[in-house]
């Protein structure tokens, strides 16, 4: 059973990380502060954290998943012997390699899966709770004590991993020769002193299908982003992200060229970061893109979710459900492949798994099915004016959806301005609340606003009815007295 203060305390951990993570290649170290760093190998395992406390450990992972039996249980007890103020620490957990070069995250899911719990081993790496109470924020006396914890290791599959101090990053070269180059790890984590925490890591590729295209405002013959996805096993279509990092102004254009002959219809809508929407096109023209990373965690520490959608030739794109997904750092276009298809083959969403072992192409996806909407107050007054007959509505309905589909607003009002006689003849505002009280509050907000004389109420539910008589009987009210002097 998941334990909501340890999930809250992993989920908290994880957020903050991953707030103040930046990937960079191991050619930008001028990315680094000059200052100095702490660096150690990134070990390819899952993120764990542990509890000690009075004799007992508890370790655990944000997604509710913990760890009853084996020897690293024994051994984080031992640790906590004598430990009357709990102590939560991170680590990594992972499988050792045999021939002592690089693990593979995925061995850390079958351990787990199998309940091999002697293959693996945990290499700590920091200080999440001191006495119930957040660590220092310098990395260094969290380092310190880590290292006097595990100064003789209680079993030989704990440890804190391998840390060294530099006085700057150029300091960095003969670790990523050692490391990276090598390939006998999978980056370097870098932490200085001013805060940030650096992933070293060489890029990848991957080929993806263009599913919609953006164009420059400035030069309209080019694009300016593409917006990307993977083919699933059941042939819809997994979005990726979009990247608007190409090699030159020639493959903006000749991008342009080949995908304006493939726009097609669209259900689905998508826009890109300078709010301009995308123009969908039929999924055939192949791309490789080179990443630093990705990443399946957002800020809040909650996980990456994007749409699948299915194309047709009759209907176009349509969404299916929004699925748990990943986020490409730093992508860059490299080249247009031509000599690709965009079928379940070249651009099949399992090139995620080498670096996502987690992420399952083959789980089946169903559409999500979400509660109706409920409408509870709608109001239309017009007004006649020389063009015609203008009209204003106000709209608001219980969305029902909060608790489906975390991040839906509870509650919606919706205010139509139609003037036959304005440059733009329809103008709408939509506005979302938390309660029913405080929708009906930015609805009188509105009505007061926008609702004055020669305005006529032609249309009133009787909710509505009976919530306009309450305003009305307050903004007629007279107001008490004052008693004499």
């Amino acid at each position: 059973m998941t334990d909501p203060r340890l999930e809250t305390i992993a989920k908290r951990y994880k957020a903050a990380v991953a707030g103040r993570y930046r990937a960079i290649r191991p050619s930008d170290l001028q990315a680094i502060p000059h200052a100095p760093c702490f660096v150690s190998r990134k070990i390819d395992g899952e993120l764990w954290l542990a509890e000690l406390h009075n004799g007992k450990a508890r370790l655990f992972a944000r997604d509710g998943r913990s760890m009853g039996t084996g020897p690293l249980l024994k051994g984080l007890a031992a640790l906590a012997k004598g430990r009357k103020q709990p102590l939560v620490i991170a680590g990594e957990l992972h499988v050792p390699a045999a021939d002592g070069g690089r693990e593979r995250v995925g061995d850390v899911a079958a351990a787990l899966a199998a309940g091999d719990h002697d293959r693996l081993a945990y290499a700590v790496f920091d200080v999440v709770e001191l006495d119930g109470a957040p660590p220092p924020a310098d990395y260094h006396p969290r380092l310190e004590l880590l290292q006097a914890l595990l100064s003789k290791p209680p079993v030989p599959q704990l440890a804190v991993v391998d840390t060294e101090e530099l006085q700057e990053p150029a300091e960095l070269r003969p670790h990523l020769e050692r490391w990276v180059a090598s390939g006998d790890a999978e980056g370097l984590v870098v932490r200085s002193i001013t805060g940030e925490i650096y992933k070293l890591k060489p890029s990848f590729s991957l080929d993806a299908v263009v599913v919609g295209f953006t164009t420059r405002v400035s030069e309209s013959d080019q694009v300016r982003s593409v917006l990307l996805g993977l083919r699933r096993h059941d042939d819809t279509i997994q979005l990726l992200g979009a990247c608007g990092n190409f090699p030159g102004e020639a493959m903006r254009r000749e991008l342009l060229a080949a995908l304006e002959p493939l726009e097609c219809a669209s259900g689905f809508r998508h826009s890109s970061s300078d709010g301009n929407l995308y123009r969908f096109v039929r999924p055939e023209l192949v791309l490789e893109l080179s990443c630093t990373d990705l990443q399946t965690d957002d800020s809040a520490g909650d996980p990456v979710r994007r749409w699948v959608l299915r194309h047709s030739e009759e209907e176009g794109w349509q969404p299916i459900v929004d699925a748990v997904a990943a986020s490409m750092i730093h992508p860059v276009v490299v080249r247009r492949r031509s000599d690709k298809s965009a079928d379940g083959l070249d651009v099949r969403l399992s090139q995620l798994q080498e670096y996502l072992p987690e992420l399952d192409p083959q789980a089946p996806l169903e559409p999500r099915q979400l509660p109706r909407s409920e409408p509870v107050r709608r109001q239309v007054w017009t007004k006649a004016g020389k063009g015609g007959i203008a009209v204003r509505k106000l709209l608001v309905w219980k969305s029902s959806k909060e608790e489906t589909w975390p991040g839906w607003p509870a509650w919606l009002v919706h205010f139509t301005d139609y003037s036959p006689d304005r440059k733009t003849p329809l103008e709408r505002t939509l506005r979302t609340a938390r309660s029913e009280a405080e929708a009906n509050a930015v609805a009188d907000a509105l009505i007061a606003e926008s609702i004055k004389k020669g305005w006529e109420e032609v249309v009133a539910s009787p909710k509505a009815a009976a919530q306009q008589q309450k305003i009305t009987t307050r903004s007629t009210r007279k107001p008490k007295s004052k008693p004499a002097d």
